[in-house]
């Protein structure tokens, strides 16, 4: 959770998954400080950690590509369910010259 330096201290980014994630905060003298300034940067507090605004978008985008993929699964998964094969029936019916 904390990375410390040359008798400074600074707060760690839990995740680090995002490209632009800085890794870490500002270093200071102690960790109360770090921890200030993390809040301040709006980063997340997890309960194990804290989570970067930058890793934070990240996993959001992350999580909202997942969320429109199974969503496209279901849909595609109605509509070969519901025996509707009338466009494959038309395809299969027009004679290409």
């Amino acid at each position: 959770m904390f990375l410390k330096k040359d008798d400074l201290v600074s707060v760690q980014c839990h995740n680090g998954d995002s490209p632009e994630c800085p890794k870490h905060g500002e270093f200071f003298d102690n960790e109360q400080e770090a921890e200030e300034y993390v809040e301040e940067e709006c980063w997340i507090p997890t309960g194990d950690g804290w989570i970067c605004p930058d890793c934070n978008i990240h996993f959001m985008r992350e999580l909202v590509k997942v969320r429109r993929d199974k969503k496209q699964t279901e849909i595609k998964k109605k509509e070969d369910d519901s025996g509707d094969d009338n466009l494959l029936e038309l395809e299969a019916g027009i004679d290409a010259p």
